[in-house]
């Protein structure tokens, strides 16, 4: 077995293809498009290479790949966090002790001794502002957009090699049960919106960009309390996502809660891309023509039946006010009668952030799916 750094595109094509082989026999796997993992790991277009850095590794036995892995380094996250951690993300491996710690053994010792970082952190894509964490618990159903799904054997390859549990995060689900709770709340989160003043509105489709700027000054200063690894997003990485957001989400889905002219909540939520790009199989190509099936696509995201709620920031001053409830009704009340949406997940929230459960909870939502993010010394 050899364990080798990704500098070629041959290379890079079998980075990118190694799932394939992975979840050849999983029914609940849904190949993210090639397209949109070659864009995240192309120095040029991803707006975290400003400022990070990262590395491919692939695990080879002749011309057979049997893992991957991407370690990555992201000063502002060291900055913000005061820690000296290098991250691990990308990681597939079929299931084998020995290649896992072969792949691991390779990033920690690139992190260690040629980027003088002293812990190991992941799974993560490049920074917690990507997708991270590994599924622990719910395997039983297809991840949604931008929530991460592995095999159950991961996670005792991680352990086995010495990573330790961090915290875990859940995801919720809300179904047509829990819409029937969240009504039966709706008239005591009329009293509280008139009686704190504050309004929901979607966003604005003229100065959407604004309204993402908006909602953003929300997120930094709300992200700080949630849990000890998240990290600013720059202005290149605002627009990017600005820019996905735009091209699949319904407005009347993007809420913004504000008093006084000033914003003091928001949520995002969008219908499910996983739902819609499972039959496409990972390529965009249709028929042989290149880029025909993003029509089939954004013509599939329009009849998507589940969506995900990506989202959901209060300022603290208006916490226990009925902002985030009032937020959550307006978005079933949107996804169901005029999506036509069925089921919801709502990710992340952190398994120590009581009050965000206990909302959760008061409006129907069911805990879900678990998640977990690991760290080790180095």
């Amino acid at each position: 077995m050899d364990i080798i750094r990704v500098t070629t595109a041959r290379d890079l094509k079998r980075f990118v293809s190694l799932p394939y082989k992975i979840y050849a026999n999983d029914p609940n796997w849904i190949a993210p498009l090639d397209v949109l993992t070659r864009k995240k790991l192309d120095r040029k277009k991803n707006p975290f290479f400003k400022h990070g850095w990262a590395q491919e590794f692939i695990a080879t036995e002749g011309d057979d790949v049997l893992g991957r892995i991407l370690v990555s380094d992201d000063s502002r996250f060291n900055r913000e966090n005061s820690s000296n951690v290098g991250m691990f993300g990308f990681f597939e491996c079929v299931n084998d002790a020995n290649v896992a710690s072969a792949l691991l053994d390779a990033g920690a010792k690139v992190l260690k001794e040629e980027r003088n970082r002293d812990s190991l952190f992941g799974p993560v894509e490049f920074s917690t502002n990507y997708e991270y964490a590994l599924l622990v618990e719910g395997f039983d159903s297809p991840p949604k957009i931008m929530m991460p799904y592995n095999p159950p054997y991961y996670r005792a390859l991680l352990e086995g090699w010495g990573l330790k549990k961090n915290r875990d995060l859940y995801s919720w689900y809300f179904d047509e049960s829990s819409r029937a709770f969240a009504e039966q709340w709706k008239s005591i989160v009329d009293r509280l919106q008139e009686r704190h003043g504050f309004t929901v509105r979607p966003f604005s489709i003229k100065h959407f960009d604004r309204d993402v700027k908006r909602c953003m000054e929300i997120y930094d200063y709300v992200r700080s309390e949630w849990w000890w690894g998240s990290v600013s997003l720059t202005q290149e990485e605002i627009m990017e996502y600005s820019r996905s957001l735009r091209a699949f989400a319904n407005p009347e889905m993007v809420l913004i809660a504000e008093a006084n002219g000033k914003p003091v909540g928001f949520s995002i939520t969008v219908p499910d891309f996983n739902e819609a790009a499972a039959p496409l199989k990972g390529s965009l190509s249709w028929f042989g023509i290149p880029y025909l099936g993003y029509f089939r696509l954004m013509s599939r995201v329009k009849r998507a039946r589940g969506s995900r709620v990506m989202v959901l920031c209060v300022l603290p001053e208006y916490r226990k006010k009925g902002v985030a409830e009032k937020l959550i009704i307006d978005t079933f009340n949107s996804g169901y009668y005029h999506m036509k949406f069925n089921n919801a997940e709502l990710g992340w929230t952190d398994e120590n952030n009581d009050k965000i459960t206990r909302v959760l909870e008061r409006v129907g939502a069911k805990r879900f799916k678990c998640y977990r993010v690991y760290q080790k010394d180095l």
